[in-house]
């Protein structure tokens, strides 16, 4: 199945962090997501103050590499782009760009903030830095489950929202699931994609979340969330409406 799918937010890096445990497990997690009509993704390992980025970028690098290997091996080809889930904490103070890991070659990066808390000073301190930035599962914050409304805030300063795939089954709790609909209904999400972390995460969330989505949204919306704004933030032609 091909459908020009692009994942921009998963932990398909083997040994790394709490992601894939093994190149032979990331390379059954691509499998899945190949056949669920995904033909990129973006491996986002979790950025936190204190890294070295340059260090990290080289080791996914070589791990990317290494992933098209064992995939060649197969027949198989599947890109895999760099990139990060840079945690921000306005208490942190966080002021250089040269933290920010971004997406494959764009200029967007993909951010996540504290779950519990307002959201509005982290909000306000990212939004000073000026970088182009995807808020990353928003739909779990608790302030945004709390009050799904706030999430128009994030949209009005410029911010794109991207949502998980399990966040619609209830993965997360119905609370979260709940906002999760809301949110889809008000057309405030950008980009969905998987957040996964293992084959039994891919596994489920893909087969059963790809089924509730197309109950909740229409085809056309379907595409837009999954191929045509993944696809153009990776190439830096989105343009936030």
């Amino acid at each position: 199945m091909n459908k020009g799918f692009t994942d921009l937010h998963s932990h398909i890096l083997y040994e790394t962090d709490d992601g894939s445990g093994s190149i032979e497990e990331t390379v059954k997690m691509i499998k899945v997501l190949a056949d669920s009509g995904f033909t990129a993704s973006c491996a986002t390992p979790h950025n936190i103050p204190g890294n070295d980025n340059g260090v990290l970028l080289s080791m996914s690098r070589e791990k990317i590499r290494n992933i098209g290997e064992a995939l060649a091996k197969q027949h198989l080809e599947y890109p895999v782009n760099t990139g990060a889930e840079n945690y921000f904490d306005a208490s942190l103070n966080i002021k250089s760009p040269d933290y920010f890991i971004p997406l494959g070659n764009s200029e967007t990066f993909l951010v996540e903030i504290p779950f519990i808390g307002e959201i509005s000073h982290h909000i306000d301190a990212l939004h000073k830095t000026g970088l182009r930035c995807i808020i990353a599962h928003v739909e779990r914050y608790m302030d945004i489950v709390q009050n799904t409304g706030k999430a128009v805030t994030l949209k009005q300063a410029g911010f794109m929202l991207q949502m998980n795939f399990g966040s619609l089954i209830g993965v997360y709790g119905s609370d979260i699931m709940k906002a999760a609909h809301v949110l889809l209904k008000n057309d405030l999400i950008d980009v969905i994609a998987t957040d996964i972390h293992d084959i039994h995460h891919a596994e489920v969330i893909l087969k059963k979340g790809m089924k509730r989505l197309e109950t909740l949204v229409p085809p056309e919306k379907v595409t837009r969330v999954l191929r045509d704004t993944p696809s153009s933030i990776l190439n830096s032609g989105y343009t936030t409406p």
